[in-house]
């Protein structure tokens, strides 16, 4: 009988990190079962693994960061190899158990304990997660919102106040779904009241930035929030994906629709805010059923009284005699710049020569 020998030429690194599959194979010789633990408290974890088993660690290797306006290192990703060849690899809400003895009762011990622990560490009211492309797919990169205070009262009119209190209850309510819509003209404070009330939501905020709003449409993003229920889905500058479905094609909006009211927002929980520029007119009348739309607001110009009270406020003496948009009022020092007219060339109907 002839015997052939198959190598298996792989990377340990693979991105940033170590390939913990590589690491497995190169460690032992031999393809690893693998088993996931997701919505695991990654912190609270290795505090136990280090505590109950630190006898068990034969070593370990941590991708850690100092992110902004932090003193100290933040683990972010960590590879531990234990006796009885297990290899585990924990991130932020996860952790992979390599390993090739199913039946290892140490193995059993700790996948049961770890089990145990799940349930996402509270979030930091101005944390979001960009979702971002990496080598595998869409991920998220955690980041720091600059904490906002802001008095609606001041910087919108008071028909906005009961939409909030609205867009704040139901955002915040458990295994909910539903739509945000914010629209209107720029510079009217969309992206202001955005970053205000990330900071009082009680949710995991995901943010999917406009280079990549095309993105709904990718498998990629129902996996990754199949991994973040219970969140909230931010999609700025979101007019080509909320515009009219055109006859015979395949529009960004039914994925919409099926992540905020179909049959994967059952499990999903996933509530979506979309903020744009375009008129409402645009906008697929799908997306305004009742049941669906949780909120929709037009931000306009601020009336002249309102915008003489915010103009006051932010320390100008002008006197306001028309309607103002909060980037005009809160620039008014600031002088405007106009393009000059560039000279036409040729004839205009009607016109007589010299």
């Amino acid at each position: 009988m002839m015997h052939k020998e198959v190598f298996v030429k792989t990377d340990v690194f693979s991105g940033h990190f170590i390939d913990s599959k590589s690491y497995f194979l190169q460690k032992y010789n031999k393809l690893p079962s693998v088993t996931i633990i997701r919505q695991l408290n990654y912190s609270k974890a290795y505090s136990f693994l280090k505590a109950a088993y630190g006898d068990m660690i034969v070593s370990e290797f941590h991708y850690a960061a100092i992110n902004h306006k932090k003193t100290k290192e933040e683990k972010e990703e960590s590879i531990i190899e234990l006796k009885n060849d297990i290899v585990l690899e924990m991130g932020d809400g996860y952790c992979e158990f390599y390993f090739h003895d199913r039946e290892n009762a140490f193995l059993k011990t700790l996948i049961q304990k770890f089990t145990a622990m799940r349930g996402r560490k509270r979030m930091q009211p101005q944390e979001i997660h960009l979702i971002t492309k990496g080598e595998y797919g869409l991920e998220l990169t955690k980041m720091d919102v600059k904490r906002t205070r802001l008095d609606l009262r001041l910087f919108y009119e008071d028909s906005f106040q009961e939409v909030h209190q609205t867009i704040l209850k139901r955002l915040n309510k458990a295994d909910d779904k539903g739509i945000v819509l914010l629209h209107g003209l720029p510079g009217t404070g969309k992206t202001t009241y955005l970053r205000y009330l990330v900071g009082k939501l009680k949710k995991r905020v995901l943010f999917v930035p406009p280079d990549l709003a095309a993105q709904i449409v990718n498998p990629d993003l129902v996996k990754l929030l199949i991994e973040n229920p219970n969140s909230v889905l931010v999609i700025e500058d979101a007019e080509n994906i909320v515009m009219q479905r055109q006859q015979g094609s395949d529009s960004a909006v039914s994925n919409l629709l099926n992540i905020s009211d179909g049959l994967l927002s059952d499990f999903l929980n996933v509530q979506v805010i979309c903020t744009f520029n375009s008129n409402l007119s645009t906008i697929d009348k799908a997306l305004m059923r009742k049941g669906r739309l949780i909120a929709n607001y037009d931000f306009g110009k601020l009336s002249v009284e309102k915008a003489q009270q915010l103009s006051k406020h932010l320390g100008h003496n002008h006197k306001i005699t028309d309607p103002m948009t909060i980037a005009e009022i809160a620039n008014q020092k600031e002088r405007t710049y106009t393009l000059p007219e560039t000279p036409k060339i040729g004839f205009r109907i009607g016109s007589t020569g010299s």
